[in-house]
């Protein structure tokens, strides 16, 4: 019991004791402006100053001391004091917004001669992808058998990743992102109606595109952009299946048996290039408050390359004896529509002039 109000107390005295530096701190702020108003600048500065380097303020009463700061130094015709202190004020508060009839011409000049603009961002992103899978060359082993077959895809896949930003000059940045997805794939071949082969494949992926984008600012807060790069995938899985159904007759007595089999889980990742490349292009709508983005966008990716190494086109030999299938040469093109948000952790505050 004996330990517990000793808590209390000293819990108490720390309270009285941070309210009453509080009161202390806001009565010096208070005595400032007073100050401020009678001309006397220099006692202004000075107790601004020590108010700033020994109270503990929130951000709205920084903004306040660095605003009447900044302003007592133009007073003085110590400009460059001034800009400093402007530039501590829009340090604290990026989006500090001039408050009409209540500053002076020099004040609003010298904010004005900042710009600001988001630097670095971070965000989330939910898209629907719709791939496809295009031949771009065709190589077959039976006769009187379409190889050219589509493959065929999901219709819609949802992804979610993440995306970092980077913006080096104001309305352009550097943009990149880290998504993972799988697709599935399947061609069906058939000759007359006594033959018939299915082949299908899962295919994973992680994706890193890295694209600039760049901004068309509407008003204050409406910015839509546009964006253009490249895309590094690399496939870390590539599983397959493989099912085949024919009528066999028999050469000597003409006899006809129904004849099927499969196969699962077949490992096709030596047959497959692993690294691949996509071109980027896509088009938004941002709406930006403060630090927070939500965003819309489209986008379109095209394939630099074949998925199927044909080179090794025949390393299952399995496949090729027993099935029949053999691989063509294709590309993935992706049509994405997303949505995402993102905050905004740095903030970029240069004078422009």
């Amino acid at each position: 019991m004996v330990r517990f109000f000793l808590l209390f107390f000293i819990f108490t005295a720390c309270f009285i004791a941070a309210s009453t530096a509080q009161n202390s701190c806001d009565q010096s702020t208070k005595q400032a402006e007073e100050l401020y108003n009678s001309g006397d600048y220099e006692n202004c500065i000075r107790i601004l100053e020590k108010s700033f380097k020994e109270c503990r303020t929130s951000k709205k009463i920084s903004e306040d001391i660095l605003e009447l700061l900044a302003k007592s130094h133009l007073e003085q015709d110590n400009v460059v004091q001034a800009e400093a202190d402007v530039k501590s004020m829009l340090e604290n508060n990026p989006h500090y917004e001039l408050k009409d009839g209540n500053n002076n011409e020099d004040f609003e000049l010298l904010v004005k001669k900042f710009d600001v603009h988001p630097q670095f961002s971070i965000g989330v992103r939910n898209a629907a992808l719709l791939p496809k899978l295009k031949s771009t060359k065709t190589f077959s082993i039976l006769n009187n058998v379409d190889y050219s077959a589509p493959y065929t895809t999901a219709k819609t896949i949802l992804i979610y990743n993440i995306w970092a930003e980077y913006e080096f000059h104001k309305g352009l940045s550097l943009n990149s992102e880290f998504i993972d997805f799988s697709l599935n794939y399947n061609r069906n071949f058939s000759r007359g109606t006594d033959w018939s082969m299915a082949y299908r494949e899962n295919l994973s992926f992680i994706e890193v595109p890295l694209y600039l984008k760049k901004y068309f600012p509407i008003g204050k807060n409406v910015m839509p952009y546009v964006d253009l790069g490249i895309g590094y995938l690399r496939m870390t899985k590539a599983a397959a299946g493989s099912s085949i159904a024919y009528i066999n007759e028999d050469a000597y007595t003409g006899a006809k048996t129904n004849f099927a089999a499969g196969s699962e889980n077949m490992d096709m990742l030596k047959m497959r290039n692993e690294n691949n490349y996509e071109w980027i292009a896509g088009a938004g709508i941002g709406y930006k408050f403060k630090n927070l983005g939500l965003f819309i966008d489209a986008r379109y990716c095209g394939g630099l390359m074949s998925l199927t190494n044909t080179s090794n086109r025949f390393e299952n030999t399995a496949l090729t004896n027993n099935y029949f299938y053999i691989d063509n040469a294709i590309k993935l093109n992706k049509f994405e529509i997303g949505i995402s948000i993102s905050y905004t952790l740095i903030n970029s505050i240069k004078k422009i002039r």
